[in-house]
């Protein structure tokens, strides 16, 4: 659901504010919104970007490489391989199931943004391996992506040198898919 309120919210955006470029749109987030950016690019191909960063792409595999494995179990009550009954509605399932369901990495094949991931190499909260196998599965989906991977972070980007790189590269990474000829560059911007 919250992918669903976020295109809302950008469609909401563009009918509001004339001056914004529905052909430039780019989409980053860390943490659970990385998660939240994996999963909205197989959903769209509306933009033209994406930086994930410390994103969960795979619910089943994050379950077993975290450091908070027990973290499903108190959400859904259940363990990945026992069975989940969501409702009294639905009949029981294993929850591995619906968690494959709801990852990003299921759907790579949708995806066309070109992503740049960003991940610390220490994360104890959401393993690095998780953008390691979406990045994996993207560039054997034929999509443009790199991975950019800080020595010495954990869940999320604290060094200064490592701040200041993150953000060269998403601007070099927008400019360069945002580009139509009508964007400043960015020298002159300055």
């Amino acid at each position: 659901g919250e992918g669903k309120d976020v295109l809302a919210g950008v469609d909401a955006a563009l009918a509001k504010y004339p001056w914004l470029d529905a052909n430039r749109l780019g989409i980053e987030g860390g943490s659970y919104g990385g998660q939240l950016t994996d999963w909205l690019i197989t959903q769209t191909p509306r933009f033209k970007a994406a930086v994930p960063a410390a994103g969960i792409a795979n619910l089943v595999s994050f379950n077993y490489m975290s450091y908070y494995h027990d973290y499903l179990a108190v959400e859904f009550g259940v363990l990945p391989h026992e069975q989940w009954k969501p409702n009294d509605k639905t009949a029981p399932r294993r929850l591995a199931d619906f968690l494959w369901e709801r990852s990003a990495l299921r759907y790579v094949a949708n995806v066309k943004t070109p992503v740049m991931f960003v991940h610390g190499e220490n994360d104890n909260d959401v393993p690095i391996a998780e953008a390691e196998q979406y990045f994996i599965a993207l560039k054997d989906a034929g999509v443009e992506t790199i991975m950019v991977r800080y020595p010495r972070e954990g869940h999320g980007v604290r060094e200064t040198k490592h701040q200041v790189d993150v953000i060269d590269r998403s601007i070099a990474w927008y400019e360069k898919h945002f580009h139509s000829g009508s964007a400043p560059s960015q020298q002159e911007r300055r």
